[in-house]
């Protein structure tokens, strides 16, 4: 059975959280890909404005508009992955990669009371080039 490290931060819609950044590593291989989404037609009311805009400032730095996918693209990559089981970090995160995924097996780590990586290690772990000068911390490949 294979099996793969999935993170995953979201921006919010109308009433819906989007995937903005995705970062998922094979945990055999340990190889890894990441992804940033474009959102350019994301339907916003006012609360998701205000949310996405914080967001934006203070949480991963990423517009909106800023990506190197449309979000459009995102059921072809999750159909092409392969990973019987997927492990990650949250309820929400979870109800979400179950959307997409709904043949994998999916762990919640928190169920397993791991803590935050952040407590873990200090050091300087790997990142996007995005966030290599905003907050590494913030990127889901850390």
């Amino acid at each position: 059975m294979s099996s793969a490290i999935l993170d995953i931060h979201c921006i919010l819609g109308v009433n819906k959280y989007f995937i903005k950044e995705m970062s998922i590593a094979d945990t055999e291989t340990w190889t890894h890909q990441h992804f940033i989404f474009k959102h350019t037609s994301l339907k916003q009311d006012a609360k998701s404005q205000s949310v996405n805009s914080w967001l934006e400032r203070l949480q991963h730095g990423l517009s909106l508009e800023y990506g190197d996918i449309e979000y459009g693209e995102i059921q072809k990559i999750f159909q092409s992955l392969t990973f019987d089981r997927i492990y990650f970090k949250g309820l929400q995160k979870q109800q979400i990669i179950e959307e997409f995924m709904p043949q994998a097996t999916v762990f919640n780590n928190e169920n397993l009371e791991c803590p935050r990586l952040c407590q873990l290690n200090r050091e300087t772990l790997p990142c996007c080039i995005f966030h290599m000068d905003f907050n590494p911390q913030q990127c889901t490949l850390y």
